[in-house]
Parts: structure tokens; C-alpha cells; sequence
């Protein structure tokens, strides 16, 4: 009887471990299937950044940016062939008529690259983002005359001119130089009072200082207010422009331009697509 008992004791151990190397088998089978699931999915999504790392090289080679700058540097290939050529001989004249028109192409390209770079945008709802407005399409107007007596231009809302322009401020003409000669500073109405008479201590005038390069003006600080002392200082600034603020402190009321040569009439011209103005330029000069 103890020998049926041992011979069912083994059995049974061996039905046991039996069972557990199935388990295990299935277990070692499962985590391979696991791992090789994950390597999968890192190839995927390694496949997928280097598609859109593609997708992007792509993109980069398309902006007005990189094409106008492959085109500057064919056309100057070109150029440096056409003058070989023409420095030659011997050379053939087919070849340099060849070379001739494709500059005048490239060139053709060069200038459409450029516009596309400057090119006016529009949003278009159906596609959700900006789309550029091709030339063709736009149409160049002549809007009128602004007529200037203060060598400036004011851009500004005219409901902020009757609301917001104040009048309280006065103007301080404040011309303040440096003479390199002794890096003394000079105030235009305190030191001197015109520019063509002569300073007693250093025994010439600013003028004549101004042409030997030892006369400089000195920038001062102002603030851009929106009124008239405002924008006389914005548009003598060095920047030649100032953006004005409001009384509370804060920009926006309006941006004051400097024109070239000062008063006179100056010419604005429009940008009008589908019959609305999108871009509008004022000749400064």
C-alpha cells in the first residue's frame, strides 16, 4: 500500500511540474510577444518621426527664404559663367545666348521668390489658415494725397484725435552737442543761438565743427505722448518714427513718421483684393 501511495505521490508531482513548465513556457512565450510587440511599435514610431523629419527638411526647402537664397547663388554661377564665356574667344556664342536667357529666368524666379516673401495673406475659412494672395489677383490703386507741413505723418484713429489728443503738453526744443575736441556738451539756445556763429572758446561755429567731424548731436529722451510735442519728438527721433502712447501710459494711439523731404504732398497707394484694401503704402519721399 505505501508503494501505490509513493507511485501516486510521484505522479502527482510530475502532473504538477508538468503544469508549471506549461505555465512558465506560456509565461516566456507571452513576454516575447510583449517585447516584440514594443520593438514594433518603436520602429513605427521611429518611422513616423523620420517622416516628418522629412516632411520638414521638405517644408525648409519650399520657404521664399531657402529658394531665394539657392537662386541668388545660381544666378551668380551663371553670371561668372557668361563671363568666361564672353571673356573667350573661342567660346560659342549659342552657348553664351543659352547662358543669357537662364539668368534672365532665374532671375524671373528670384523676383517671384521675393514677392512670395512679402506676399500679402489672407485667411481663408474653408481651409482654417493663411493663403497667400497671388499678384495677379491684387490690385494696386492710387488712394490720394496727404499734404504735410510739419515733415511728418500721423497714423492714428480719427476717434482718438477727438477724444484722447491732449493739449496740456508744451514743446521743449532741447538740441543738445558734443564737441569732440573736449567732450563739452552745448544747448542750442544757451551756449549758441545760431548755427552759423561762432563759439568764443573754441573759436569756430557749430557748422564748421559739423564738416570737420568733431560736431555730434545727442539724443535725448523723450516721451511720446499723443499730442503735437509728442509726435515732433517721435518723428525727429534717430529712428525717424515713434509709436505714441495714451495719456494712462500705454502704446497705441497712433505712429508718427518722418518724410524725407519734409513738407510737401505725398502720394498713397492701395493693395485692394476682392474688392477690400488689405495693404496700403505712403510715399515718404
Amino acid at each position: 500500500m505505501p508503494e501505490i501511495l509513493n507511485y501516486f505521490q510521484v505522479g502527482s508531482n510530475g502532473i504538477a511540474l508538468a503544469v508549471a513548465g506549461w505555465i512558465y513556457a506560456a509565461y516566456i512565450k507571452n513576454l516575447r510577444a510583449s517585447v516584440s510587440a514594443k520593438d514594433e511599435q518603436m520602429k513605427t514610431v521611429e518611422k513616423h518621426l523620420q517622416f516628418w523629419k522629412d516632411k520638414a527638411g521638405e517644408f525648409e526647402k519650399k520657404t521664399p527664404e531657402y529658394i531665394e537664397e539657392v537662386l541668388v547663388k545660381r544666378i551668380k554661377h551663371r553670371e561668372e559663367e557668361i563671363k568666361r564665356l564672353d571673356s573667350d574667344n573661342t567660346g560659342s556664342l549659342k552657348l553664351l545666348a543659352s547662358k543669357n536667357r537662364e539668368v534672365s529666368r532665374l532671375k524671373e524666379e528670384l523676383d517671384k521668390a521675393k514677392y512670395f516673401g512679402r506676399a500679402l495673406t489672407y485667411y481663408d475659412l474653408d481651409s482654417d489658415e493663411e493663403v497667400v494672395i497671388p499678384e495677379t489677383d491684387i490690385e494696386l490703386e492710387h488712394l490720394g494725397e496727404i499734404f504735410v507741413d510739419s515733415a511728418s505723418i500721423l497714423i492714428t484713429d480719427p476717434m482718438y484725435v477727438e477724444q484722447c489728443w491732449r493739449k496740456d503738453i508744451e514743446y521743449e526744443d532741447t538740441r543738445l552737442y558734443k564737441y569732440s575736441g573736449s567732450q563739452k556738451v552745448y544747448q542750442f539756445g544757451v551756449d549758441f543761438d545760431h548755427y552759423d556763429s561762432v563759439i568764443d572758446e573754441i573759436g569756430k561755429s557749430p557748422n564748421q565743427l559739423r564738416e570737420e567731424g568733431k560736431w555730434f548731436p545727442i539724443e535725448v529722451e523723450r516721451d511720446y505722448t499723443y499730442s503735437m510735442p509728442g509726435a515732433m519728438y517721435a518723428s525727429s527721433s534717430k529712428e525717424g518714427f515713434g509709436e505714441l502712447k495714451f495719456e494712462q501710459g500705454h502704446s497705441g494711439a497712433g505712429i508718427c513718421v518722418r518724410t524725407v523731404y519734409g513738407d510737401g504732398g505725398y502720394q498713397v497707394y492701395g493693395e485692394r483684393y476682392k474688392g477690400d484694401l488689405y495693404r496700403i503704402y505712403i510715399e515718404l519721399q
